[in-house]
């Protein structure tokens, strides 16, 4: 098992994805359902609604099925922490992990 390549707090690093997830409404939602449609490509429409309606526990949910994806350390109720701290370094780490294993 590895660990993400991305940090969860490079938010940073790319100012565009960055300024998406933190000042869009309900970007860091869009975000994290396009990482978990780049993982499985089944559409962005049920993550979404996970995350937006769940909040942490739909977040960390979808960050389980990306760590399932790309065989990543870490647990549900790990998952459910970093999202709880800080969703939206969450779901931007998860996007930019998602589009860079997927090129």
């Amino acid at each position: 098992m590895a660990n993400f390549n991305e940090d969860l707090f490079g938010c940073f690093s790319e100012l565009p994805v960055c300024l998406f997830g933190c000042c869009v409404p309900a970007g860091v939602c869009c975000l994290q359902a396009a990482a978990v449609d780049k993982c499985y490509g089944q559409g962005k429409f049920v993550p979404f609604l996970f995350v937006c309606c769940l909040g942490c526990i739909g977040g960390a949910i979808n960050r389980g099925k990306i760590r399932l994806r790309y065989s990543l350390e870490g647990s549900f109720c790990g998952d459910l922490l970093t999202w709880w701290i800080c969703g939206t370094c969450a779901g931007i780490q998860e996007y930019k992990e998602a589009r860079n294993r997927s090129r």
